[in-house]
């Protein structure tokens, strides 16, 4: 946990709430009471924030205040104005973005919402099989129901958002296209990528030129280096270790991921964001806002407390039903960063929150969320949802437990098989065609990933990227022998510790000629490896 002395001062240290009436006339109480700014502090300390900035719009009036520290060493306040990254938040950006194109008949009438992707970018749009590749339209990547899931481990390479979008033909799908509800950031790259090639400007000016300034959004960025020279106020982003200890990740981002992510911003700033959607303010038209708000794509099919349906997907945006109020929000998680953008568009009322610790704010948001939107509704005080019971959990899943190889792997012989071979046999470089290629070497840096167990407390052989991108730099797979051919592996990414299982594959002469890791998590789920060959 921080140091109480963190947040010692806090409410000094905040700046007072900023009413901002877009409206003349009497405007209501500020929601940020006592009562709320002890919360905070609360959340703050319970989940290791340092600092968090939060906006609130209620019909006419926007609200924004800063709580705690951007920068911990520096004692550096967070103000309404202090920016954050805004992490897949961005995703509803990107999609207004496309919106716009959708609108413009005359310089774009090929684009459309049912328009195949492939018929845009021919050359960059390939998936791994030719009818996906021919049918999969704008909706489809919007609404995250291509078949493609994740594949996360792609950009962790430092390779252009070109390349990782050329990267998806060497990629399994998971699903039939539209049968299933499947996240993939890459998808949104892609979306990325097509404004870039069919306007001839990058996402951000094409954002900055055609949302930001007419909404008035002065302190809204897609580049770190843009934000700099404008000479705003970034907070550091910050993480906590496996040892408990909280760290810096000195602004890491990677320009690959935009239009997933990497937006830049103040919570008075995207207030405005807030404030355009939800009095459907220019430059988004009205058919735009249709689209970007309609459920495309049921998430789950069940529903769960305490909402009264089932999750759906826009094109950016989630939304279900809660206390009879129709919600629209969107999470968001970049390293060192955590965000949370919530509306009510019955109510005319919505809320930001960003953050300086990614899993903090993903554990803790709802806490402060959900205080609000139970305040507007008047939800009774015994009728409440405990959010921070799901923070704690969420938290709890940041913490490696100790009995990770017999979940990984419950019914291995005993004693084990043997390692067939010597260690320095799977010495070597192992490459894949989208995949980061990496080095695997007997020698493993003393911050390699351990486990808790007594007999396998540090890695027999660990591998790491070659060519890695600004996220993971230092980034060890630490690799454990389990019995025969199969082994562990264990990464701390981004401040979250991810096992998984491996297999290496023998040669009859004795060598190892493929490493498969069960990388992806939705084809773990399948027993199902992306294999490395070694070269």
């Amino acid at each position: 946990m921080l140091s109480q002395l963190v947040f010692s001062g806090l409410l000094a240290l905040s700046l007072a709430a900023q009413q901002q009436p877009l409206k003349s006339g009497k405007q209501p109480l500020t929601p940020f009471d006592d009562a709320f700014n002890e919360k905070v502090e609360w959340v703050c300390d319970h989940f290791d924030i340092p600092g968090l900035g939060i906006a609130v719009v209620k019909n006419e009036t926007i609200y924004s205040k800063g709580y705690g520290q951007s920068n911990i060493q520096k004692s550096q306040p967070v103000t309404e104005h202090t920016l954050f990254f805004t992490g897949s938040t961005t995703k509803a950006h990107t999609a207004a973005a496309i919106s716009l194109l959708v609108d413009d008949n005359e310089n774009y009438p090929s684009i459309q919402w049912d328009t195949p992707v492939h018929t845009i970018i021919p050359e960059d749009f390939v998936l791994n099989n030719t009818w996906s590749t021919t049918h999969i339209t704008i909706s489809d990547i919007l609404s995250h129901r291509s078949g493609l899931p994740r594949h996360d481990f792609v950009w962790n390479a430092n390779i252009s958002l070109q390349e990782a979008v050329r990267s998806m033909r060497y990629l399994p799908l998971t699903a039939e296209p539209r049968t299933q509800w499947q996240y993939c950031n890459l998808m949104y790259m892609a979306a990325a990528h097509l404004v870039e090639s069919v306007t001839g400007l990058s996402i951000h000016d094409f954002l900055k030129e055609r949302i930001w300034k007419p909404l008035n959004m002065s302190e809204t960025y897609l580049s770190v280096p843009e934000a700099r020279k404008a000479e705003r106020h970034i907070s550091e982003g910050y993480y906590i270790t496996q040892d408990g200890v909280l760290k810096s990740t000195n602004q890491a981002n990677t320009d690959t991921i935009r239009g997933a992510g990497n937006i830049l911003s103040s919570v008075s700033d995207y207030a405005k964001w807030i404030f355009a959607i939800l009095h459907r303010k220019q430059p988004i038209s009205e058919a735009g806002y249709n689209a970007l708000f309609s459920a495309h794509s049921i998430m789950l099919g069940n529903t769960q407390k305490p909402y009264q349906s089932p999750p759906l997907y826009g094109f950016g945006w989630m939304s279900q039903t809660y206390a009879g109020e129709t919600i629209v929000y969107h999470d968001g998680s970049q390293f060192g960063y955590g965000a949370a953008v919530l509306m009510i568009p019955g109510r005319k009322f919505g809320l930001v929150i960003l953050g300086n610790n990614m899993n903090g704010i993903a554990a803790g948001a709802n806490v402060l969320a959900f205080h609000l939107v139970d305040e507007l509704l008047g939800v009774k005080d015994e009728d409440r949802f405990d959010w921070a019971e799901i923070g704690d959990a969420m938290m709890n899943g940041t913490h490696l437990p100790s009995n990770v190889i017999p979940v990984l792997y419950p019914s291995t012989p005993d004693p084990p098989l043997p390692n067939p071979l010597l260690l320095s046999a799977y010495e070597g470089t192992y490459t894949h065609p989208a995949y980061p290629d990496l080095q695997v070497s007997l020698i493993c840096p003393p911050e390699a990933p351990k486990l808790n167990e007594t007999d396998r407390k540090f890695p027999h052989l660990c591998a790491s990227f070659m060519n890695p991108s600004k996220y993971t730099p230092d980034m060890v797979l630490g690799l454990y022998h389990v019995t025969g051919t199969f082994w562990a592996q264990i990464v701390d990414f981004w401040g979250l510790p991810v096992v998984s299982r491996v297999e290496f594959r023998i040669e009859a002469e004795g060598t190892a000629s493929w490493m498969g890791i069960e990388v992806e998590p939705m084809m773990a789920v399948k027993g199902e490896k992306i294999w490395w060959r070694r070269v």
